[in-house]
């Protein structure tokens, strides 16, 4: 049987020996743009959460001060004089004449 020289066994034994580093820091180098890839996508997810948030928070604020100005409309209007009809100046028309004017109880359903 042959055997190869030294030189050749440590030739060979270093290429194999570069092999692994290199795959290696090949492997290293694809976890990191993984992970800046992950990054990078977890940084645009905040950015569009904090963008729909201050979309909402508007949206409220907004929604808030339309709901104060129609309070103020009301308080406005309940303090004025109110020059409509009311019961007390006008008795009501049409109404019949037994208590709170509801209709007769359906005999066949009371049986």
């Amino acid at each position: 049987m042959f055997e190869p020289p030294l030189v050749s066994q440590l030739l060979g034994t270093g290429t194999v020996i570069l092999g692994f580093i290199g795959a290696g820091l090949l492997a290293r180098q694809m976890d990191k743009q993984e992970e800046e890839k992950i990054r990078q996508n977890e940084e645009e997810r905040r950015e569009e959460q904090e963008f729909a948030s201050m979309i909402i928070q508007g949206y409220n604020h907004a929604y808030e001060r339309g709901r104060e100005a129609q309070r103020q409309e009301i308080r406005k209007n309940i303090r004025r004089e109110f020059k409509g009809f009311t019961f007390d100046n006008e008795p009501p028309q049409g109404l019949r004449p037994e208590p709170l004017a509801l209709p007769e109880p359906k005999m066949h359903i009371l049986k």
